[in-house]
């Protein structure tokens, strides 16, 4: 399914989803119409959570394999690649949001994606949404917009990530920034964390609404008074589009015994009161990486960017321009 930003009033975003919008463009009113496709997604929502669109689209480019990203590029300089984490509605926007200009302002270039099966990018239900398949995806759009190299931004599940391509492919990575990253347990691990435990028990359980969104976010951060209404919007338009696949296969493996290899610097910043991925991570990093530093925050939960979002701000744009 190709999705292309809407082009006029009345406009019909269709593919296999339970869901079809209409957008009236004179009056501003969105109206969503129920649409009995068969597919893995369970995800309707109901109306007292429809509510305006607000997710910006940017740029679509479409692979040789037929995969389609959706992704923003912004500014001229040195290219830093942001890779979101996992979650309900998760996109590269609603993580970065209030981040990317910093990096722009200081001469930097900013790639922000969609990742596979999340935000606008393709969401095949027919893969298993490994590592492999993840990064594959992420070095045809480095390829296809000529990117040689990249400094790297990555939250859970894109820290995980990141940390893969600094292992496999580490000609193309210059530094990396990892704000709590996968890939540094096993599985069992993840699966009995507190937040973890919400996100597939509601996601996989049955259909979602702005309650079970909202409830979610709020174990995010570790002030839940942050979570704006926004905030809960930006994930409620992006979840008709979602389909179980990518969470119900997605397989990062424990990285631990290969994280020797990495050659690029890492500034590895950790909110101490997460309860998505186990504070021992910061540990299994400073004691496995060649060249790392690390900043902690108290009263900090998995969204340090978000949560101290000037603070991190200063902290990565002063290690990408002076470490």
């Amino acid at each position: 399914v190709i999705m292309m930003a809407p082009k006029g009033p009345g406009h019909t975003v269709r593919g296999e989803y339970e869901l079809q919008l209409k957008l009236d463009f004179d009056k501003k009113n969105i109206v969503w119409d129920d649409v009995p496709v068969p597919m893995k997604s369970r995800h309707a929502i109901s109306e007292s959570t429809r509510g305006n669109l607000m997710l910006e689209k940017s740029n679509f480019l479409t692979l040789q394999c037929g995969f389609e990203f959706h992704y923003h590029h912004i500014g001229s300089g040195p290219c830093i690649l942001f890779l979101h984490g996992s979650g309900t509605g998760a996109s590269g926007m609603t993580n970065f949001r209030g981040n990317y200009q910093s990096f722009v302002d200081q001469g930097f270039s900013v790639l922000i994606p969609d990742l596979p099966g999340y935000g606008f990018s393709s969401k095949p239900d027919d893969v298993v949404y490994s590592m492999d398949f993840f990064n594959e995806k992420l070095i045809g759009l480095l390829d296809a917009l000529n990117i040689d190299d990249v400094s790297i931004v990555g939250n859970s599940l894109g820290g995980a990530l990141a940390l893969g391509m600094a292992i496999n492919t580490p000609d193309r990575v210059k530094k990396l920034i990892l704000m709590a990253p996968g890939g540094l347990e096993d599985q069992s691990e993840y699966n009995n964390m507190p937040g973890i435990k919400k996100l597939l028990g509601d996601f996989l359980g049955g259909p979602m609404n702005s309650e079970k969104i909202e409830g979610l976010l709020k174990l995010f951060p570790y002030d839940p008074t942050i979570v704006t209404q926004e905030m809960i919007e930006d994930r409620l338009e992006i979840l008709p589009l979602m389909n179980q696949q990518v969470l119900a296969t997605m397989q990062i493996p424990n990285l631990t015994k290969r994280l020797h290899e990495i050659q690029a610097p890492i500034l590895s910043i950790w909110g101490l009161d997460d309860q998505f991925i186990p504070i021992k991570g910061l540990a299994t990093l400073q004691m496995n990486c060649q060249n790392i530093r690390t900043i902690s925050f108290n009263k900090c939960g998995h969204w340090v960017m978000i949560e101290k979002a000037n603070e991190f701000n200063a902290y990565c744009v002063n290690f990408l321009q002076n470490s």
